[in-house]
């Protein structure tokens, strides 16, 4: 069978390689990651300071650190992190340690959780991400300048420090955008 050429290109194409300004409503995305973590901030600290750590990790990117690192979705979970959270549910839950055979079941079903995409999902993500950081609160006794030196495993507490002092801006404006961009200068 013969085939035909139904049209020929004469044109040469040229990849544009001048930058184009996309216009992002990124006041929107701030918006929704504030209902995102009003439904599942499972933790004390505000929801002002959450998004605040939410944009500091992943820039409200939930496929942050896909195929590049080790932490994922909007609150760049660790397997560590997600196996600790498991646990320490099952520990709250008893109001004991768990048997090592407990523990070892809790392990294997966080491994599963964090291979999987709901890993991803906004949702699951942020209420994990804020079970980590009730776990480290309560191991600081409700000091919070403890808690995310721990969270970050760095003394310095200037990671702290940021996400707070830009929460409070936060808390004045919600929907300012510009507060969170300023503080990851």
């Amino acid at each position: 069978m013969k085939s035909k050429v139904l049209k020929k290109q004469s044109e040469v194409f040229v990849k544009s390689t001048s930058p184009k300004e996309i216009i992002v409503d990124d006041a929107l995305r701030l918006k929704e990651i504030r209902e995102i973590v009003k439904a599942n901030n499972s933790s004390s600290l505000s929801d002002d300071l959450i998004i605040c750590q939410i944009y500091m990790e992943s820039r409200f990117n939930e496929r942050s650190g896909e195929g590049v690192h080790s932490a994922k979705g909007l609150m760049q979970m660790q397997k560590n992190a997600v196996r600790q959270v498991y646990k320490y549910r099952l520990q709250k839950n008893t109001g004991k340690m768990p048997s090592d055979k407990r523990a070892a079941e809790a392990f294997s079903e966080a491994d599963s959780f964090y291979e999987s995409e709901k890993i991803y999902n906004e949702n699951d993500n942020v209420k994990l991400g804020t079970e980590y950081m009730q776990y480290w609160i309560d191991k600081a006794n409700g000091d919070l300048i403890q808690a995310y030196k721990k969270f970050r495993g760095k003394e310095n507490g200037v990671y702290y420090k940021k996400i707070k002092s830009c929460a409070d801006k936060l808390e004045l404006q919600p929907d300012n955008m510009q507060l969170l961009r300023d503080m990851v200068k």
